[in-house]
């Protein structure tokens, strides 16, 4: 039996990579999109992707991607153009007439939300369940473990994890657990559609049970420092983070502070879907720390940290405001972080795998 061809949208992305493998690694023909040819996508195509480069906002791009193809998997950057992206994609996947499409969503997505980005995956949702005859499966994880990691260089030179969270707490999804998800409804979509499911790691952790769970790792104690956030931004900057990218990440921690991802959480969503343990905090790290050169103490590489701290910390904090929701709005004070709304609090206090209705 034949297996059907599937797209996957930004397949060189931390979760589009692992999903693409996977897949292949199951059989099934991939066409991986990308936005430019790296060794990611060389590493694909030895797999045996067919690559198409090309841009997700442009109509012809995604014609020549979904050519062939009968599911998909829709997955967009924190960057601009979210929702050009989304009614592309709806359009031509109308066109094509797919059987299964995966949603990567948000936790947080609401209408109101000051995070532009988020409040256009909200609308994004919304377009895919109008697409006619789609078995539609949404997928609204909260904070990856990825971002807790990003970090990962400062915690290793100087013992420090330094992190705007407050109090909050999260049970973080790794990339790799996200991607087995989507591989599973992908091969096998009967009984998904119109299901949206929030997987999540094993534990809810604080700030300081990250911290420690690092150290672990690394072998030396890792503290926790409640890092400001606008001081935190010019560290994003210093870090190649986009401005639009910096704007949304400074709601979500917002959020975060407030409690958002620890609602509901965790799930057995990645348990029940595939049939194994979702990965802990401990595990995904030693995987980053396997593979970054800077988590081993060096002289050196400390003092070049420091020195590029330093000269972040010097630059002027980036400009925001732009790039975020409320201009939207007749007026400003209607944006609300999800924490903060009764709306998006009745709509997510349900069962994982719950239906996207009512949500």
């Amino acid at each position: 039996m034949n297996k059907p061809r599937i797209l996957v949208l930004t397949a060189a992305g931390k979760t589009g990579l692992p999903l693409a493998l996977h897949l292949l690694g199951e059989g099934f023909p991939v066409t991986a999109f990308v936005r430019r040819e790296d060794a990611r996508s060389e590493r694909l195509k030895t797999q045996g992707a067919t690559i198409v480069v090309g841009s997700i906002t442009d109509p012809s791009d995604m014609r020549r991607a979904m050519t062939g193809a009968q599911r998909a998997y829709f997955c967009t950057p924190l960057e601009e153009g979210a929702l050009r992206a989304a009614v592309v994609f709806a359009t031509v996947a109308a066109e094509h007439g797919l059987e299964s499409v995966v949603v990567m969503s948000q936790w947080l997505a609401h209408p109101s939300h000051p995070s532009l980005h988020t409040r256009e995956t909200w609308l994004a949702d919304r377009l895919f369940t109008l697409l006619p005859g789609k078995s539609v499966t949404t997928l609204n994880p909260g904070f990856f473990a990825d971002n807790d990691l990003a970090g990962l260089a400062f915690a290793a030179q100087f013992g420090l994890l330094m992190l705007p969270y407050g109090s909050g707490r999260n049970a973080p999804p790794s990339n790799e657990d996200l991607a087995r998800v989507a591989a599973e409804i992908l091969m096998r979509p009967e009984g998904h559609a119109g299901r949206t499911y929030r997987p999540t790691g094993p534990t809810l952790l604080s700030p300081h049970d990250l911290a420690s769970a690092l150290g672990r790792v690394l072998g030396h104690r890792v503290r926790y420092v409640d890092a400001p956030i606008g001081v935190f931004t010019k560290v994003l900057r210093g870090m190649g983070l986009s401005e639009f990218a910096t704007a949304q990440y400074t709601q979500y921690v917002r959020d975060y502070q407030r409690g958002a991802f620890a609602v509901n959480a965790p799930t057995d969503v990645v348990r029940t879907l595939t049939g194994r343990e979702p990965e802990d905090f401990e595990t995904i790290a030693r995987r980053y720390v396997a593979s970054n050169l800077e988590a081993a103490r060096r002289l050196g590489t400390g003092l070049r940290l420091m020195a590029q701290l330093t000269a972040w910390m010097l630059r002027p904090a980036p400009r925001t405001a732009p790039h975020l929701a409320p201009g939207d709005f007749s007026e400003a004070g209607r944006a609300s972080l999800s924490a903060d709304s009764a709306e998006w609090q009745r709509g997510h206090a349900l069962a994982p795998g719950s239906a996207l209705a009512g949500d």
